[in-house]
């Protein structure tokens, strides 16, 4: 007969690691099904069950981890954040060395700078619905939550000064604000403007010749 205290002695070490394992791909699971779904629907389209049938989980998973809805679409949000920080970090890294390298190759810097921000939007397809539809459905709550990374403001105007972008100097967050419109426009008006002009702001060709209008527009007599 077993004893009360071998009854309830913890499982051996590999099956504790299984269940840590297991619990951090439905932890995943569940950040991948939300942050398509509110890409997809919105926060108010996008129940818990419907994350949870998506991410292959028990309908009370999401819960158990994240705690409420609003908690899990934080938690995307900054996830999604964490992604766009760790590529533009890179970007900006890059075009600062093509300057450091090359002080007089501007234009070089700026097409990095740009075609690199360009990059990440196209990769990440999700990050422009989310902050499209997070524009329209959290109208009043806003303050106190940024969702624009000021570190990287900073590094893409110092680059495009040095890069001899003369509204860097006069009208610093001017520029910043039209720089990311011009990326960020066409993307989020695909299906409307864009398509109408019987184009598609998501075809590389399509962005390959925007990066080059912009970085002409910011330095027109290069």
């Amino acid at each position: 007969m077993k004893t009360t205290r071998e009854t309830s002695a913890p499982p051996p070490p590999a099956r504790r690691g299984r269940r840590v394992r297991d619990a951090e791909r439905s932890r995943i699971a569940i950040l991948d099904a939300a942050e398509q779904l509110f890409a997809d629907l919105g926060f108010q389209g996008a129940s818990l069950a419907a994350i949870a049938e998506r991410a292959y989980v028990s309908v009370g998973l999401p819960g158990y981890f994240f705690g409420s809805k609003e908690d899990l679409y934080n938690e995307v949000l900054q996830r999604v954040f964490a992604r766009r920080d760790a590529a533009l970090e890179l970007v900006a890294t890059e075009a600062e060395r093509i300057l450091e390298e090359s002080p007089g190759d501007g234009e070089a810097a700026l097409r990095r700078l740009i075609g690199g921000y360009v990059d990440f939007l196209l990769n990440n397809p999700t990050f422009v619905s989310l902050l499209t539809r997070d524009a329209l459905e959290r109208v009043g709550r806003r303050e106190g939550q940024p969702r624009h990374s000021e570190q990287f403001a900073q590094r893409m105007i110092s680059i495009m000064a040095r890069a001899g972008v003369a509204e860097a100097e006069l009208a610093p967050e001017q520029l910043f604000l039209s720089l990311v419109g011009m990326c960020y426009f066409p993307l989020e008006h695909d299906a409307t403007i864009v398509a109408g002009m019987g184009q598609r702001a998501w075809a590389e060709a399509f962005q390959e010749r925007r990066v080059t209008h912009i970085v002409r527009l910011l330095r027109p007599s290069a």
